[in-house]
């Protein structure tokens, strides 16, 4: 039996005739019940009459008539973004504050490499967000909003994963745009905010099609994109929520999720670059092509070019300096000489030279120019100038900030190119300002510091408690810092330099803004504290360098003029004495004549006035004790009232020294 099936045209257009499928369908139907009754048997005949029916019917299917609102679902589609994205300000403020308070300088001072600075705030950042991301996500699923409980769990994870890395790469770009937390918490929620807003405009523009590639460039369009994707298929009645299928295939969420993971990468080498080309107020900025030159400084053809340039440089910083001293000249010899115990040098300099290369057309800059002397331990070094003379260049050579263009140095009988890890255990550094944390006791910053000096076990409470007690904060241990009072704070950054025993001490104005009590209880500090150290003491007060050092050398223009105990180097620069006297304006001649005349030979008139005048005079023997004779015997009848004698003091000598170019330098 064959049976034609068939489609035509003219019997399809009937409206009762039936289609294909149930004309086949009723077909199948008869050919059944023919073979049912045609094989039945004898013995069973009820199968002879036996009718098979045919029909269809719908599975069973339950409707929910009730009215809902996916509110959820679309009230998330502003709030998810700014959900996830509220840590990344936090992160920007926190990088900014640390380089605005100058807390990174600090510990890179003390030994802290700059990739596990870095790194530390990358775990720190990568925890919080964690967290913040676990509480999103419990949050989410216990309010049982759609895209949480509908989308994969494991999808949830990658997707935010993957943000977060992204997240504190872009943090560590946009801090390096910022100089001030404040102007960097505007800016940085600013960008959040447009950034979402943004993103919801392209969301309705790319509704029904796919977001251009290109806008994935910028993470956050990229991440704000595949969020708003999970979102509409959880609360879309028809559409499929989000499964690990999607991670497969092509699929527009699939290429985001790409993006993220490669922009993890591009964003981490941004912020390297970007770190090393913006200028910051301290630190050594590069030029913006230095990959390029980097890499071709590999040629040996390069690096005999950059030799010659570093040569014709630090040829010019080898010229000494014409107004060198004897003792500048003798103190250059003696360390030349190499036979200097570091046991008793715990500072021995040679020929250590700064040159910054030429910009803007200028030739190169000179900043510290050959200098070169030792310090013996148990002295206190008073190193003296202008602004711009290369003190502060110099101190940042010896504890790591900056490297030497030239020349060697040695503390504590380490080399600071060589040895650095045992330099930093070595030397301690309080810095001009207090770079303190706000929410650190006491007693926590100097355990911080001690570890970091390598200060570890029962050695550390030791080394912290001898700390406290030589800057006398043991009442004060548990406070702290942002409750202490300027001379406090000031106390605690010395003990920070002195904590761990360090060899060499650098302190860098240590009593600048304090009243004179405070000021001369951290002189008794600091003398108490030189034992078995050198320390190096930067001021502009010449009375508190007369005070405390023991050897002082004055720096201009990057070159040591002098150098010597302050009693030599007023015997060198001094003018001998200075006598001052005061009168009525019309004795003032009188006794300015009668003056004169009992001064000796080389007297100067320095300071005249209708009723004070000045006089220096040369020093020599019995002529003060003749002086005061003189003068006490015949003042009434020349008309002086009051009078003086005074040495030379340190501060003359220093502007003796420094001219008004030198206090000038750039």
């Amino acid at each position: 039996m064959i049976f034609h099936y068939g489609t035509d045209t003219r019997i399809g257009a009937s409206s009762s005739f039936p289609s294909a499928g149930f004309r086949l369908l009723e077909t199948v139907a008869q050919i059944g019940q023919a073979s049912l009754r045609a094989f039945s048997t004898a013995g069973n005949s009820s199968l002879a009459s036996a009718t098979i029916t045919q029909g269809l019917r719908l599975f069973p299917q339950i409707v929910n008539t009730a009215t809902t609102f996916p509110f959820g679902g679309l009230i998330g589609g502003i709030l998810y973004p700014f959900g996830v994205s509220f840590l990344l300000p936090i992160f920007v403020i926190m990088l900014v504050k640390e380089k605005e308070d100058r807390i990174f300088i600090m510990m890179k001072m003390n030994g802290v490499k700059a990739w596990a600075y870095y790194l530390s705030h990358y775990v720190t950042f990568f925890i919080l967000f964690f967290f913040s991301t676990l509480i999103f996500i419990i949050a989410g699923k216990g309010s049982q909003l759609d895209m949480f409980t509908k989308t994969s769990l494991l999808v949830l994870v990658i997707l935010f994963f993957l943000w977060g890395n992204v997240q504190i790469m872009l943090a560590f770009i946009l801090a390096t745009l910022f100089s001030k937390s404040r102007i960097a918490l505007v800016m940085t929620f600013m960008i959040v905010l447009v950034g979402v807003v943004i993103s919801l405009v392209l969301s309705s523009l790319y509704e029904k099609g796919t977001q251009s590639p290109y806008l994935n460039i910028w993470a956050p369009f990229a991440f704000y994109r595949a969020l708003n994707l999970m979102n509409v298929a959880a609360y879309t009645p028809n559409d499929v929520p989000y499964g690990f299928d999607q991670l497969k295939g092509g699929s527009e969420f699939q290429s985001i999720c790409t993006f993220l993971f490669f922009e993890i990468f591009v964003y981490g080498a941004i912020a390297l670059y970007m770190s090393q080309v913006i200028p910051t107020e301290f630190g050594i900025v590069r030029p913006w092509h230095f990959p390029i030159t980097d890499l071709l400084a590999l040629s040996s053809k390069k690096k005999a070019s950059n030799a010659s340039k570093n040569a014709e440089a630090l040829a010019a910083a080898q010229d000494l300096d014409e107004r060198e001293d004897d003792d500048v000249r003798a103190e250059r010899r003696r360390v030349d000489d190499g036979m200097l115990d570091d046991e008793e040098h715990t500072i021995v300099m040679r020929h250590m030279k700064k040159v910054y290369p030429g910009r803007k057309g200028l030739g190169p800059k000179i900043a510290v120019r050959d200098v070169t002397f030792a310090e013996k331990a148990g002295g206190i070094f008073g190193l003296l100038g202008p602004n711009g003379a290369g003190k502060t260049t110099l101190i940042s050579i010896l504890t790591g900030l900056y490297e030497a263009s030239g020349g060697e140095a040695r503390l504590a009988g380490f080399d600071i190119k060589t040895d650095t890890a045992n330099v930093y255990k070595s030397i301690g550094v309080c810095p001009q300002f207090d770079i303190l944390w706000d929410d650190l006791t006491v007693s926590e910053h100097l355990y911080f510091y001690a570890r970091l000096k390598g200060v570890i076990g029962k050695s550390e409470v030791e080394a912290v408690e001898n700390s406290l007690k030589q800057v006398s904060l043991d009442a004060l241990r548990n406070r702290l810092s942002k409750s202490l009072s300027g001379g406090e704070r000031r106390r605690l950054s010395i003990a920070i330099a002195l904590v761990g025993a360090p060899k060499v001490v650098f302190l860098d104005e240590p009593t600048t803004g304090l009243d004179p009590e405070v000021r001369r209880l951290i002189w008794n500090i600091i003398q108490n504290a030189r034992d078995n150290k050198t320390i190096i003491l930067t001021t502009h007060s010449m009375e508190e360098a007369e005070a405390l050092c023991y050897r002082i050398g004055i720096m201009a223009k990057g070159s040591l003029r002098c150098l010597g105990n302050p009693l030599r180097l007023k015997e060198l620069y001094g003018t001998g004495f200075k006598l001052a006297f005061y009168s009525k304006a019309e004795d003032t001649a009188r006794a300015c004549a009668y003056v004169e005349t009992i001064l000796p030979p080389g007297w100067k008139q320095i300071d005249a006035f209708s009723t004070n005048t000045a006089y220096e005079f040369p020093a020599a023997s019995h002529v003060i004790s003749d002086l005061f004779q003189a003068i006490e015997k015949h003042k009434t009848e020349n008309g002086i009232l009051q009078w003086g004698i005074s040495q030379t003091t340190l501060e003359e000598v220093f502007l003796r020294i420094i001219s008004d170019d030198d206090a000038n330098a750039d």
